[in-house]
């Protein structure tokens, strides 16, 4: 690609942990510029989580890169007046503050649209703005349990699952808030006036429109976790063990799906009772029969191509290892970064996006960034001597 989607658009990232990191990662691969603004103390955290690879954490490494990142001390006035020379030659800004501490830092909606009317401001949060639960402290497992979600989760008397990808950070924070900012921008580009969007992480998985939700809403009643048709209720729509290594999906819906299902296993007998409540056992007895006699690769060969809608249960490995994954360069391996990395989520022109270089250390721009927006030298060493701003890394 000689240009991509974004180029051009500046944003400065004010966030830190994964929600604000994944949706303005997802600016940057769609060809933004992004600037990571941290603090001169831990910055963004992120860096400290998981596996430790050249001295940072691994989703720092997949979740940043293709980013610049500066230090400046916004509890310093010369540091707010700095940020505010930055926005004057911004497109965006992203922060994921509790509600009311872009206010109290200096650099609120108000002031920042005086500064640029074109500014648009999207904020990350918990719970929203508003609200009883607007200055509640929270992680992702708290949003699902508010949405109701985390509950669907368990069984009977077991306690909830919690899922190990972080629905509501990647949702809410990441495609939700990418999706808001860039309407807002291009709506800026189009009339000259910026905008603001808020996005609650609670709110992301709370409004997802699920069968048993809408049903919900519309008076009906569902069934316990487990119970209802697609969480496992039915027979045509769970996962079922094999013989030597974990498990098979089998989503089987449409009755063309269930019936070739059926006639592949040699059981074409079961065909008409698909939707019969009471011999779904029926059902599962005879699939749990056709798999725990199969192992993974036979499973795979046998239903293969076969519009049954039976996929085997990979773990993380078996996904990057897989033929699909290689195919579509789900994983990337490029010599500028020091581990391998996902790709960005979809294919533009019938490509994929392009790598844009690794993830910064905290600080490691700050004086090519204040330079490139026209900050003098002599401001900047000034700026430098009073620790308003930091050169690291």
């Amino acid at each position: 690609m000689t240009t991509l989607p974004l180029d051009g658009v500046r944003v400065l990232d004010l966030t830190r942990l994964l929600p604000g990191n994944y949706c303005t990662w997802l600016l940057s691969a769609l060809g933004a510029e992004v600037i990571k603004v941290e603090d001169p103390g831990a910055g963004d955290y992120m860096r400290d989580f998981g596996a430790q690879v050249d001295g940072m954490g691994a989703t720092h490494h997949v979740a940043n890169r293709g980013k610049s990142s500066i230090v400046i001390d916004l509890k310093a006035p010369s540091g707010v007046e700095l940020f505010l020379d930055l926005v004057a030659t911004a497109n965006l800004v992203v922060e994921s503050f509790r509600p009311g501490v872009m206010d109290r830092l200096g650099v609120g909606w108000d002031r920042l649209r005086a500064v640029r009317p074109s500014i648009v401001l999207a904020s990350i949060s918990g719970f929203g703005a508003t609200g009883p639960l607007a200055a509640t402290a929270g992680h992702d497992i708290n949003y699902m349990a508010f949405a109701g979600l985390l509950d669907r989760f368990g069984g009977g008397e077991q306690p909830p699952m919690v899922p190990v990808v972080p629905f509501a950070d990647l949702i809410g924070g990441g495609l939700v808030t990418a999706l808001g900012a860039v309407s807002l921008v291009l709506q800026a580009q189009r009339t000259g006036q910026g905008g603001r969007v808020e996005s609650s992480l609670a709110e992301s998985v709370a409004l997802l429109p699920s069968l048993a939700l809408c049903d919900r809403l519309a008076g009906a009643a569902i069934a316990p976790p487990g119970q209802e048709a697609y969480d496992g209720g039915r027979a045509w729509y769970r996962t079922y063990r094999l013989a030597d290594r974990g498990y098979v999906a089998v989503g089987a819906v449409e009755e063309r799906f269930y019936a070739n299902l059926c006639n592949i296993m040699g059981r074409p007998d079961l065909i008409d009772i698909q939707h019969d409540l009471a011999r779904q056992d029926e059902i599962a007895d005879a699939l749990e029969t056709e798999f725990a006699g199969l192992t993974r690769a036979q499973a795979d060969a046998k239903y293969a191509d076969t519009d049954t809608c039976v996929v085997l249960v990979n773990d993380f490995d078996d996904m990057f290892e897989s033929a699909h994954a290689s195919a579509r360069e789900l994983v990337r391996r490029d010599a500028a970064l020091p581990m391998p990395v996902l790709v960005a989520p979809m294919v533009v022109d019938g490509a994929r996006l392009p790598e844009r270089g690794p993830a910064p250390r905290q600080g490691e721009h700050t004086e090519a960034v204040l330079r490139a927006a026209g900050i003098d030298e002599v401001r900047i060493k000034d700026l430098l001597n009073d620790g308003v701003v930091a050169q690291r890394g």
